[in-house]
């Protein structure tokens, strides 16, 4: 019984994995894509986190930084 109990687990973490949402590498990327941007704009203290969800066909994405100032830039009209 203890090598199904096992089995079941190990089955069970493939397929969370699979429904993953976007793989590590991916998100990663997307980070120093966004930490570059920021650091226009802010003096950006490390990376920035990514939390990502999907209800119902639809995705939240949230990206939290934290800096130590934000730099100072005029507006063109």
């Amino acid at each position: 019984m203890k090598g199904t109990s096992d089995d079941y687990n190990r089955i069970h973490k493939v397929i969370q994995a699979d429904k993953s949402l976007m793989s590590d590498g991916c998100k990663a990327l997307i980070l120093q894509d966004f930490a570059e941007k920021f650091n226009e704009y802010f003096d950006v203290m490390g990376l920035p986190r990514l939390e990502l969800s999907q209800k119902n066909g639809v995705y939240t994405v949230q990206v939290t930084f934290e800096a130590e100032r934000i730099k100072k830039f005029n507006v063109l009209k």
